[in-house]
């Protein structure tokens, strides 16, 4: 295995890999202090970042050193966080999933949202000087 092609083409699952910008940059938004409140308010506790970085890492080591053990890792770091946001948007129970569209789906407006809806349609442009 001479050529960087020749590892492409023997390792599955080599097409998960972000660019190592993409790792750096999760890492950064992480740690920064936007990154701690979004974790704070939807988690209700601080991620820990450290599988991040150890991304970033096997990126760096697979780009630079071409170490198919680093990739390796970073393949399965990809793999798993793709298992999560799977898991993650089949266990969200907050939405009521429909099979077909509610009864009254096409029933006409409201009277005060009709005419609303004309109102809008009848306000002429303003006019600018």
């Amino acid at each position: 295995m001479s050529n960087t092609s020749d590892v492409k083409h023997e390792i599955p699952g080599e097409w998960l890999i972000r660019p190592c910008e993409e790792y750096n940059d999760e890492l950064n938004y992480c740690r920064s202090w936007q990154g701690r409140l979004y974790q704070r308010y939807m988690l209700g506790q601080r991620k820990d970042c450290t599988p991040i970085a150890e991304a970033l890492h096997s990126c760096m080591f697979w780009l630079q050193r071409k170490d198919v053990q680093e990739l390796k890792k970073l393949i399965t770091y990809e793999e798993d966080r793709l298992i999560q946001r799977k898991l993650s948007s089949e266990n969200n129970d907050v939405w009521q999933v429909r099979t077909q569209p509610p009864s009254d789906w096409n029933a006409p407006l409201p009277d005060w949202a009709r005419q609303r809806a004309e109102s809008i349609g009848k306000q002429k442009p303003k006019q600018t000087e």
